[in-house]
C-alpha cells in the first residue's frame, strides 16, 4: 500500500535551512532538458513499442503488486564533487527531491526507494559535465549500478546545443540520468521530468527541440508548419473526426495538448503558467481560443446594403497579434421578440480574401471597404445573408412634403445602437399652402429578408420653422442624431455578431504537464495516457516483477547522539562521531554544519553531509570553528520524516596539537610542568599576568570530554602558581585550557604510566 509520505513539512524545513546562489539564479523556464531530437526519437520509439502490448503490460503492472497497491522502483543516487571532494549537492536536498518524486508519482501507484546510501564521486570531469566530449558519460559508465535507476548529480552541464542552462538529461546509451545540483531540491521537477524520459515519455513539444515557436510567428501567415525543421509532423488541434494526428505527432499522446515549445525562454510570449499569446496549428486553429473576443467591439452596415462595412474584431491576448490565416468563425444573427435567427455564418482566415490582422490587446476593423487585398477581409464577404435595413420617410399631417435623404449608416456597439444620416432635405411641394413649424417628420426603419418585411420602428423629428410654398429645409447630420443614438434596437430588432475559434475548448495548458518546458511552479502532472506509458515501461524493464519490494519498516525511535555531545570541545580536527543504533534504520544521514555564536547555520559555511550504514564515523573538520550536528535514521522507504532526527548538538573544534595559542595582553606567559608527567604526580601551572584578571582552568581528554571540575581563580598581577592534582587521570594525552575573558591559552599535557 502506498504510504502517506510526510513530505510537505519536511521539504519546507529543508528548503529554509539554506538557499545557495545557484539555486536562486536558476529559473526553470529559462532552462533546458538535454534530451534532444535524436534521443527523443529513441524514447518515443520505446513508448510506441510498449503501446503495441499496452493492455498486457498494464495487466502485469496491476497483478504484480499482489495485496500491495504500490510498485517499487530502486534509485541509486551519486553525488559528484570536485576532485578535491568539495562543491557537491547536499544529501538533504537529494532526499527532499526524492520525497518530491514520490509525491509526483503517487497517483500512479509508483514509489521510488533508496537502493543504497548515496554514493560520493570526486571527479572534476563529471562535476562539470561536458555534454559534447563524452567524458562524463565515460565516468558514469564506470560508476553506474546495474538493475536500478542511476541518477548522477553534478554542478554544470556544458551543452553547445542549447542557449540556456541545461538542468538535466536522460541518455539511452547508458540508461542513466544526470542533473545539476541547482535543479535538485524539494521544489524542483527536473528529476520528475527526466524520470519521465527514463520511462519512455518524449517531450510534449517533441520535434521542436532547439527551436522556438516565435520563429514561426515571424512568417506572413503565422501558422505552424506541417512539419518541424527536424522532419517530425506538427500536432494538430483536432482530436477526432479523422483529421487528428495526435497519435503519431509530437509526444504521441492525444490527452496532452499541442505544444510548440511555449515555455521556451518564457519571456516573449509567456511569463507565467498560462500561455498568453496567439499560437495556432497548421490548420489555423488557435491554441488559446479565448484570444478571440466573443463578439466584436463594433459593427457597421448601411441602408439597403446586406454587407457589413465594419467589424472591429477584438484580440484579448496582451502578448501577440492575431495573425493572417487565423481561423475565426463569424456568425451574424438578429433577435426579434423571443426568436434569434442566424443570418450568415462563415469562417474567415482560410483564404486570401479573408485575411486579417488584429493587434495585441486591441480591436481592429478587419473589413477593407476601400479596396481588396492587404491584411483585411475583402468588403462584401461578411454580410447579413440577404437581410438588410430600408428607410421610409413620411409626414402624416403634411402630404405636400417631399424628402431627399442620404443613406443611413447603422452602428452596433454592444447593446447600443446609433443611426447616422449626413442630411435630410424636406421640400414643400404645395403652390398655395404653408407647412407649419413643429410638423412631425417620421423616419421608419424597415428590416427585411429580401422582399419580405420582418419588422419596423419609427424615429421622429420636428420641423423647426414653417415652410412656405416651394420652400425647403435641410436637417444636418447633427440634427438627425436626436432620437437616433443610444437606442436599444433598430426597426424593433437587435443584432449580434458571434466571433470564436473553430475549436473553442482546450483542456488546460501544456504548462501543467511535467514533460513541458514550463517552470517548476507550473509543471505538476502527467496525463492519464502518459501514466499508462510509464507503467508499461516499468513492466518492460522488469521493475514490477524481477525485484522484490523493499522492507516496509516504519522507524519510530529517535537517535541519541553519544559523541560529541552538546557543548563539547573537540581538541583535534579528527572527530569521532557516534550515536545509538535505531530499530529499522539501515542508513544514517549525518549532517554537520558550521554555526555562528547564535547557533544559526553560517551561509556558505563549512558543511559535511553524507550517509553511512554504521553508527559511527570519523570526520576531519576545519578547526577553530563551532559546529552543530544531527543524525537522521532512514531506510529504503522511510526518509521524509525530519521529526525522527536526533537532538542537535553544538560543539567546538580546535587543533591543540599544533602548540600553545598566543597569550592575551593580560596573560603574558604560561607554563605547565613537569610535562610529560606521571600518574599520581601533581602538575604545576604557572601564569604571569600584567594585571589582575579572573580565570578558569579546564582539563579535557583527547576526545574533548571535560575530565576534571573546572577551577575558578583570581590571577594577580605578576606570577601566579596553581597546583593541579592529576591522581584521577589515567595515562594519556590531555588539554589544559586557561580561559580569561580575553582569550584561551591551551597546553598539551602528557601523563605517562607510573612504574
Amino acid at each position: 500500500m502506498v504510504r502517506c509520505l510526510i513530505y510537505f513539512i519536511g521539504t519546507i524545513l529543508l528548503c529554509l535551512t539554506q538557499v545557495t546562489i545557484i539555486e536562486a539564479q536558476l529559473i526553470h523556464n529559462h532552462s533546458f532538458c538535454g534530451v534532444g531530437i535524436d534521443e527523443g526519437q529513441i524514447i518515443k520509439n520505446r513508448m510506441l513499442d510498449n503501446r503495441r502490448n499496452l493492455d498486457d503490460l498494464l495487466a502485469v503492472f496491476e497483478n504484480s503488486r499482489g495485496n500491495d497497491s504500490t510498485v517499487y522502483v530502486p534509485i541509486q543516487f551519486h553525488i559528484v564533487n570536485k576532485s578535491d571532494g568539495t562543491g557537491g549537492e547536499s544529501v538533504k536536498d537529494v532526499l527532499a527531491n526524492l520525497c518530491r518524486l514520490n509525491a509526483d508519482y503517487l497517483h500512479l501507484n509508483i514509489e521510488f526507494y533508496l537502493a543504497g546510501p548515496v554514493r560520493f564521486i570526486n571527479q572534476d570531469y563529471l562535476y562539470t559535465n561536458s555534454f559534447d566530449d563524452g567524458m562524463a558519460n565515460f565516468f558514469m559508465g564506470l560508476y553506474k549500478v546495474d538493475g536500478v535507476v542511476n541518477i548522477f548529480i553534478g554542478n554544470q552541464i556544458v551543452n553547445s546545443q542549447s542557449g540556456g542552462t541545461t538542468l538535466g538529461y536522460f541518455t539511452n546509451g547508458l540508461d542513466i540520468i544526470y542533473a545539476i545540483r541547482g535543479a535538485v531540491n524539494a521544489n524542483a521537477t527536473t528529476l520528475t521530468h527526466e524520470l519521465g524520459h527514463f520511462f519512455s515519455l518524449p517531450h510534449t513539444f517533441f520535434g521542436w527541440e532547439n527551436s522556438n515557436y516565435s520563429t514561426v510567428m515571424t512568417g506572413t501567415n503565422g501558422r505552424t508548419p506541417t512539419f518541424t525543421l527536424s522532419g517530425t509532423p506538427v500536432e494538430n488541434m483536432y482530436r477526432s473526426g479523422g483529421k487528428e494526428n495526435c497519435q503519431i505527432a509530437a509526444d504521441g499522446f492525444c490527452d496532452t495538448e499541442p505544444n510548440y515549445l511555449f515555455g521556451f525562454f518564457g519571456g516573449a510570449y509567456n511569463n507565467g503558467c498560462d500561455y498568453a499569446a496567439t499560437a495556432h496549428d497548421p490548420n489555423g486553429w488557435l491554441f488559446r481560443p479565448e484570444s478571440i473576443a466573443a463578439s466584436p467591439d463594433r459593427i457597421k452596415f448601411t441602408e439597403d446594403n446586406s454587407n457589413l462595412t465594419e467589424l472591429r474584431l477584438r484580440n484579448n491576448s496582451s502578448k501577440d497579434k492575431l495573425y493572417a490565416k487565423t481561423l475565426v468563425v463569424v456568425e451574424i444573427e438578429y433577435t426579434l421578440g423571443a426568436n434569434t435567427v442566424t443570418m450568415w455564418q462563415d469562417t474567415i482566415g482560410d483564404s486570401d480574401t479573408t485575411d486579417f490582422y488584429c493587434a495585441a490587446n486591441n480591436a481592429d476593423d478587419i473589413i477593407n471597404a476601400a479596396a481588396p487585398g492587404g491584411l483585411d477581409v475583402q468588403y462584401g464577404f461578411i454580410n447579413m445573408g440577404g437581410h438588410y435595413l430600408d428607410v421610409n420617410i413620411s409626414a402624416p399631417t403634411a402630404t405636400s412634403l417631399s424628402f431627399i435623404a442620404a443613406p443611413a449608416e447603422y452602428t452596433v456597439a454592444g447593446s447600443s445602437y446609433d443611426v447616422e444620416m449626413d442630411s435630410l432635405r424636406v421640400t414643400n411641394t404645395s403652390s398655395t399652402d404653408t407647412v407649419p413649424s413643429s410638423t412631425t417628420i417620421i423616419i421608419t426603419d424597415i428590416f427585411t429578408d429580401g422582399s419580405t418585411q420582418l419588422s419596423t420602428a419609427d424615429r421622429t423629428f420636428q420641423l423647426p420653422d414653417s415652410l412656405a410654398p416651394g420652400a425647403s429645409h435641410t436637417f444636418s447630420a447633427s440634427d438627425l442624431l436626436v432620437n437616433s443614438t443610444g437606442m436599444s434596437s433598430i426597426a424593433g430588432v437587435s443584432f449580434n455578431v458571434n466571433t470564436y475559434a473553430p475549436y473553442r475548448d482546450t483542456t488546460g495548458t501544456t504548462s501543467e504537464n511535467v514533460m513541458s518546458y514550463y517552470s517548476d511552479a507550473c509543471a505538476t502532472l502527467f496525463s492519464q495516457d502518459q501514466g499508462d506509458a510509464i507503467k508499461a515501461d516499468i513492466v518492460s524493464r522488469g521493475f514490477a516483477t524481477l525485484y522484490p519490494a523493499p522492507a516496509n519498516i516504519t522507524i519510530t525511535d529517535t537517535v541519541t547522539v553519544i559523541n560529541p555531545l552538546d557543548g563539547a570541545v573537540a581538541p583535534y580536527p579528527l572527530v569521532h562521531f557516534r550515536w545509538n543504533p535505531i530499530n529499522g534504520a539501515t542508513i544514517y544521514h549525518v549532517h554537520i554544519y558550521e554555526v555562528n555564536f547564535l547557533g544559526i547555520q553560517v551561509l556558505n559555511g563549512v558543511e559535511y553531509d553524507y550517509m553511512v550504514t554504521d553508527t559511527e564515523v570519523w570526520q576531519t573538520v576545519e578547526p577553530n570553528k563551532t559546529y552543530e550536528w544531527v543524525v537522521y535514521p532512514i531506510n529504503a522507504t522511510s526518509f521524509c520524516d525530519l521529526g525522527m532526527g536526533s537532538t542537535k548538538a553544538k560543539f567546538e573544534v580546535f587543533d591543540w596539537s599544533v602548540g600553545v595559542e598566543n597569550p592575551s595582553p593580560t596573560v603574558s606567559s604560561t607554563m605547565v610542568y613537569p610535562n610529560p608527567s606521571t600518574e599520581y604526580n601533581d602538575v604545576i601551572i604557572e601564569i604571569n599576568t600584567t594585571a589582575d584578571v579572573e580565570a578558569q582552568i579546564v582539563v579535557y581528554n583527547s576526545i574533548g570530554k571535560e575530565v576534571m571540575p573546572a577551577q575558578l581563580m583570581t590571577l594577580f598581577k605578576g606570577q601566579n602558581i596553581q597546583t593541579l592534582n592529576t591522581s584521577s587521570l589515567s595515562p594519556g594525552i590531555y588539554i589544559i585550557n586557561i580561559k580569561t575573558n580575553e582569550n584561551i591559552v591551551s597546553h598539551k599535557l602528557i601523563i605517562n604510566q607510573h612504574y
